[in-house]
């Protein structure tokens, strides 16, 4: 894995021009140094040679979960690709972990931040671009996805990104990425048309149908292993749309219920729709979304009828910017800590009537361990068959069968709550797998951006598709640099260790 001083100082060159005689110097001493004063001085001399961020504690708390507020050595935000090749070969050459940052939601310590290695945040990749035709939008890897969606709103377009305004573009799309499109066009990363990715040993390369066709295979859900990816290119949609929000009542429970499976079955003959559930001791959210301007369109007519509390967003035909402005005025902006855990499986009252059971019995024992200051929320998403055929060409493995991705949230204030808070989460979500695996209903594939740190995720994928994506991190990565020095994510060489 190592690299001649002169070979990263030619990067260094051409990621910032000017004299860099300095640099060269640091890095030919500490080349010169015996082992035991390399182990001693390599933090002094990676952070005189890393060009460091002038607002480190700014940037240390920009993660979405407070746990991921950690102590790195060095915060660097490069503006190029050439620059991000030049901090990834400066990590190789000291030999240091790092961590990438998008825009820092993903709720698992180590994927976005670490203690004592590098981050190298792409905030400052902030291009919302059309190409020529309009048909294609080059999307900065630094931008939230309210901010693509408001770049593109003047031009009647967006793309099939993320339904969260504060989730990050790169982070979605690499574990596939959740889209109010999915019944139309698949999961995001499907849309995707064109990755400028800097590899591990600093070249920079597209991944594309034309060129290194197996590595935007990888890409399309297959994580961080592979490269840091500088630019996404994809396909752009209509920004028009049908939309509404409804809070319920939890005592709505059993008859929400029984409107979603109808729901399910209406989503196999109408790929325009998406439904996304949140529901905790407190209400039950759900927005409706029609990807045409559809007036009040029958799929949800299921749920019309239901008395509801208020409607946060009123029904009409809007732009997804206009929804999604709408949905940031009621996220809250307090840090808080969050855990996530998922399962999929074949849709089933059952498993919907046990993992709500399991939510209120642990909500009930957190408040009497004297846990305050948290919430469990359980989320529904309803995938279609359609959804599932249209994301074949990807690694992710998923059954062309109608299906629902659940997801458990604890969000919570106190660090000294988080052993508690995970363990009640994770009895949620073994609830539902139980039921599921009861019923022949259960699914292996779990969404990578709602996996737990300890649920080997990318087993869900398949021994087929593992071993694709081990053969393309093998030829992109031979010294396996994105295996052993980055810190946190869904690694191929972790796969199993979990």
């Amino acid at each position: 894995m190592a690299t001649s001083p002169e070979r990263v100082v030619s990067i260094i060159d051409k990621a910032n021009g000017g004299d860099n005689t300095e640099a060269a110097k640091l890095l030919k001493d500490f080349v010169d140094l015996p082992g035991s004063e390399k182990d001693k001085t390599r933090s002094l001399v990676a952070t005189k040679t890393f060009p460091l961020s002038a607002d480190y504690e700014v940037q240390r708390q920009v993660p979405w979960s407070t746990n991921c507020w950690l102590q790195p050595l060095v915060i660097v935000t490069p503006i190029t690709a050439q620059q991000v090749a030049a901090a990834l070969a400066l990590c190789v050459f000291f030999n240091i972990q790092f961590s990438v940052r998008g825009g820092g939601h993903l709720h698992n310590p180590g994927s976005n931040s670490n203690n004592g290695g590098v981050v190298i945040s792409l905030s400052e990749f902030k291009q919302v671009r059309l190409l020529d035709d309009k048909r294609t939008a080059d999307i900065g890897v630094g931008l939230r996805w309210l901010d693509v969606y408001n770049a593109l709103d003047t031009h009647g377009l967006a793309v099939a990104g993320g339904r969260m305004p504060t989730v990050g573009v790169p982070g979605l799309i690499l574990g596939g990425g959740l889209s109010f499109q999915n019944g139309q066009y698949g999961l995001g990363a499907m849309g995707v048309v064109n990755y400028e990715v800097v590899l591990a040993d600093s070249s920079i390369v597209n991944a594309n149908a034309q060129e290194n066709t197996d590595l935007s295979w990888a890409l399309k859900g297959g994580g961080a292993n592979f490269g840091i990816i500088t630019k996404i290119e994809m396909t752009t949609v209509s920004n028009k749309i049908w939309c509404e929000a409804r809070v319920y009542p939890p005592t709505a429970y059993d008859s929400l219920v029984t409107a979603l499976m109808q729901y399910h079955e209406n989503i196999e003959t109408d790929d325009q729709a998406t439904l996304i559930w949140h529901g905790n001791s407190d209400a039950i959210l759900h927005v409706y979304v029609y990807c045409s301007p559809v007036e009040n369109p029958d799929t949800f007519a299921p749920f019309y009828d239901i008395p509801f509390l208020q409607g946060p967003v009123e029904p009409g035909v809007r732009t997804i910017s206009d929804l999604m402005n709408a949905i940031a005025h009621f996220v809250s902006p307090e840090p808080m800590l969050h855990e996530f855990r998922t399962m999929s499986s074949i849709p089933s009252s059952n498993i919907y009537t046990a993992v709500e059971q399991a939510r209120l019995e642990q909500t009930a024992a957190l408040s009497a361990a004297g846990v305050s200051d948290f919430v469990l929320t359980n989320v529904f998403q309803p995938m279609s068959s359609l959804a599932m055929k249209k994301s074949e060409d990807s690694p992710l493995g998923l059954k062309p069968l109608g299906q629902q991705w659940l997801l458990t949230m604890g969000d919570f204030k106190h660090s000294a709550d988080e052993a508690r808070v995970r363990e009640a989460v994770k009895v949620v979500i073994d609830a539902a797998e139980d039921t599921a695996r009861k019923e022949g209903l259960f699914l292996e594939y779990k969404y990578t951006n709602y996996a737990a740190r300890d649920q080997d995720a990318l087993t869900g994928y398949g021994e087929d598709n593992l071993a694709r994506l081990r053969g393309v991190s093998g030829k992109y990565d031979s010294a396996g640099v994105f295996q052993q020095l980055q810190a946190g994510g869904w690694l191929i060489s972790k796969i199993g260790k979990t």
